[in-house]
């Protein structure tokens, strides 16, 4: 059931605040946080006041004790500037579906489900990746990652973890830099927008073709913000020279 959105801080002081699954978290270190939303992959920032209230809301889903506990933090004087800039931001917040709210009888903080099982590989012999990558196949990888991505994001992302699902092994470090390559040299002559997203993601669709499973990897860095997508490898970033340092880069989502 579709919730209304609350409009005023005593609105907000009568809900539970609840953080969706579909909401990402990484922190920045100069204070601040991004959040990923995985059913538009539209990203977010929030400065370090406003990251506060945000982790206060989701340890206890009390919006009057986080604008306490945030506000104590400052003068006295400036405790109801607070709750205001505070009611301001959870109700952006819940419009735009990163924050659910609830009368806190009807809607109780609810355990993370479980996962749901993976799908069992099918029976007999493991269908073995072919020992290179050849331009056919790093193409095939290109145009289905194109048009998964003209899609929902959340549709996206549930046909990628149906892809890797199929998958018999993990690729290795070598196979992921390689079908990351290779696509990258076929992405020249699209003529269309082929970035960090679609180029990672097609990797992922054509090892995941081949039966050899990646991470799809969505991240950012702070100060300035910045957002990237990559795929890794037994915990690996992959990379090429060109790509330059990854390090700063926080994963917030993978599939």
């Amino acid at each position: 059931m579709a919730l209304t959105p609350p409009t005023s801080s005593r609105e907000l002081s009568m809900a539970g605040l609840h953080i969706p699954e579909h909401v990402h978290e990484s922190s920045a270190p100069h204070g601040g946080t991004v959040l990923l939303d995985a059913r538009t992959g539209q990203w977010y920032a929030m400065n370090s006041t406003a990251r506060a209230l945000w982790s206060e809301w989701r340890l206890n889903g009390d919006f009057d004790a986080g604008v306490r506990t945030v506000a104590a933090r400052y003068p006295p004087a400036l405790g109801e500037r607070v709750r205001q800039d505070a009611g301001q931001l959870a109700d952006v917040l819940v419009r735009r579906g990163l924050v659910s709210s609830a009368p806190r009888a009807a809607a109780p903080r609810a355990d993370r489900p479980a996962e749901a099982p993976r799908a069992a590989g099918a029976a007999g012999r493991a269908r073995s990746a072919a020992p290179r990558l050849d331009r056919a196949a790093a193409t095939a990888g290109l145009l289905v990652a194109l048009c998964l991505l003209r899609l929902p994001f959340g549709v996206t992302v549930r046909a990628v973890a149906a892809l890797k699902s199929r998958c018999s092994r993990p690729a290795t470090v070598a196979q992921a830099t390689e079908a990351v390559a290779l696509v990258r040299r076929v992405a020249r002559l699209y003529p269309g927008r082929v970035a960090c997203l679609e180029l990672s993601l097609a990797a992922t669709v054509r090892l995941a073709l081949a039966g050899l499973s990646v991470e799809w990897c969505l991240g950012g860095a702070g100060d300035p913000y910045r957002f990237h997508a990559w795929v890794e490898s037994a915990g690996h970033p992959v990379a090429l020279p060109s790509d330059g340092d990854l390090t700063g880069f926080r994963k917030v989502f993978t599939v």
